[in-house]
């Protein structure tokens, strides 16, 4: 037996606040697709580590900048998703592709600012980083190499594989009342889906498939955890039906199997058959409180492919139905913890999540 974290990890609003410095503002975190951001000015936003934060194009040159204007702070893009200069609503303040003030209306009439001053208006900027078709954002002033959180033959698979993804995609966030690590810890574990997923999930795996992923691995759990073992792709085969529209698609591989990229801390990435991608994140908003994001989209259309919302509706009604089973778990799970409750006694089949807990603890400043 090997153990998991304590309750508290799971429940404590101090516990969640260290996460957000030591883990979400230290770490390479998936931001978003490459493909929302093909045309100039075109942007995304997002909260990581508690820190707003706009990806935007200018130009050509992907950028990221806290997204709240030096003035008053108000946030420089509002919506999600969009096309718009880098201008503030509130008092139309601009920026250029360094995060400097571009333009204040009215600067010399109402602001008196001299030319040092001028210099300091500008946006902190965080690095940011495309991996074929996605952006990963760091927030750290001097952040590791994303080499050493991922590695780099991940890396280039990750490159291949959401290089093959469709532009057009479908989006969508749901609240989820549990812990992000209990969603992390989730798809890890392949035991859950026969009792959890016996009528969704379980009868695409091929007979002997969850058999061999379930097995205690020949890994030492006891050897130190090193950052780049919490991200790894799994490979399962799949009885997968074929569909009319396979055909016209630019399929990754050639393989009937279940591309599953584990991307610590909250992201898993998936391609079914090389088919369709599916990216799950799960956004840490409080100590029981997730947010789950969604995003879907096929293989590269070899031609215009008329069927395609209904192609995209039709997988994320399935996609839904799966979280839907987990989620009845895990909230039922998050609701009975608490600060005297005993850990989790991992199984000889789950090492990887006792070196998720092994990490986590170090990313927390913790002995083991």
């Amino acid at each position: 037996m090997y153990p998991g974290l304590s309750q508290l990890d799971y429940i404590d609003d101090g516990v969640f606040a260290q996460e957000q410095l030591r883990i979400f503002r230290k770490l390479w975190i998936f931001a978003g697709l490459r493909t929302l951001l093909d045309k100039p000015d075109s942007f995304l936003t997002r909260q990581i580590g508690g820190v707003p934060v706009v990806v935007q194009n200018f130009d050509g040159a992907i950028k990221a900048f806290r997204n709240q204007c030096a003035h008053r702070q108000a946030p420089l893009q509002m919506e999600e998703y969009g096309c718009r200069r880098l201008v503030c609503r509130y008092h139309g303040w601009s920026y250029d592709n360094t995060g400097h003030v571009h333009g204040l209306p009215g600067e010399h009439r109402l602001y008196h600012y001299g030319d040092a001053r001028r210099e300091q208006l500008c946006l902190d900027e965080f690095a940011v980083r495309c991996i074929g078709n996605l952006l990963f954002v760091n927030l750290d002033a001097d952040p590791l190499p994303i080499e050493q959180q991922f590695g780099p033959a991940l890396l280039q698979s990750l490159a291949d594989s959401s290089g093959h993804m469709c532009a057009q995609a479908i989006h969508c966030a749901m609240p989820a009342a549990y812990n992000w690590k209990l969603n992390f810890e989730n798809v890890l574990d392949y035991n859950h889906v026969p009792f959890v997923h016996p009528q969704s999930f379980r009868p695409l795996m091929e007979k002997g498939a969850l058999h061999e992923l379930s097995v205690a691995p020949e890994a030492d759990p006891a050897q130190e955890a090193d950052l780049q073992d919490l991200s790894f792709l799994r490979e399962t085969p799949l009885k997968l039906p074929r569909s009319a529209w396979h055909g016209s698609v630019d399929r990754f591989g050639d393989k009937d199997v279940y591309y599953n990229y584990f991307l610590y801390p909250n992201t898993n990435f998936i391609s079914v058959g090389g088919y369709f991608f599916l990216i799950q994140q799960f956004d840490p908003v409080a100590p029981a409180r997730t947010d789950v994001r969604f995003t879907l989209a096929t293989a590269r259309p070899l031609q215009r492919l008329a069927a395609m919302p209904a192609i995209l509706w039709e997988h994320m009604k399935i996609e839904k139905r799966v979280l839907d089973e987990d989620r009845v778990i895990l909230e039922t799970l998050q609701r009975g913890l608490h600060a005297a409750g005993p850990v989790a006694r991992h199984g000889a089949y789950e090492v990887q999540l006792h070196r998720v807990a092994m990490a986590y603890r170090q990313l927390m400043g913790r002995s083991q």
